[in-house]
């Protein structure tokens, strides 16, 4: 199979809805999806993303350039993006730990799985660790983020949804919403 049948393929693929439709020429993985399929002379989406992973932890896989969560699409993070930090309230935490937390499809199951493979990664990519890092606690992110994951779990077991799917946020939940974020514990 030529290149261009192969690009060819792949965008019937995309139209048909049978690959991801983010799964562009865009896409990180797009030119290694190009030779897969050339070698192959087909292209299997599954098969395609077990080759390209290192290693996997539940529906987050490392691959040679970037953590990839596989999540109804390609959440990606960057293999130069794993020392990134955020000050939460005086708290220099590590920032991708915390801002995925607030992601509505992160829940107590996944987070352990995302966990262990930032830390992963982390090591993986120690290439790209900058050298002029501050002191992050992984203790206060990963307690910042239980507490986080606590607040949500209660507030979502609050929410009222209506026959199409539409939250109904009263004055009130959001009010006791801030309060508990408000009312974090640090260590």
């Amino acid at each position: 199979m030529t290149e261009q049948e192969a690009k060819h393929h792949l965008y019937e693929l995309w139209q048909n809805g049978e690959i991801p439709h983010n799964f562009t020429e865009d896409h990180s993985d797009y030119y290694k999806a190009v030779n897969y399929t050339k070698k192959n002379n087909r292209f299997d989406y599954e098969d395609f993303c077990s080759s390209i992973a290192i290693i996997k932890f539940g529906v987050w896989q490392v691959e040679s350039d970037a953590l990839v969560g596989k999540v109804g699409y390609d959440y990606i993070i960057a293999d130069s993006r794993f020392w990134e930090t955020q000050d939460y309230n005086g708290h220099l935490v590590w920032s991708w730990l915390i801002h995925l937390t607030e992601k509505s499809w992160i829940d107590k199951l996944t987070v352990k799985d995302l966990n262990t493979a930032f830390f992963f990664c982390q090591d993986y990519y120690k290439e790209h660790k900058p050298e002029n890092l501050p002191y992050v606690s992984t203790a206060q992110t990963l307690n910042i983020q239980k507490q986080l994951l606590d607040i949500s779990e209660e507030i979502q077991k609050k929410e009222k949804v209506d026959k199409n799917g539409i939250v109904d946020f009263d004055i009130e939940g959001m009010m006791e919403y801030g309060n508990q974020l408000n009312n974090i514990k640090y260590l």
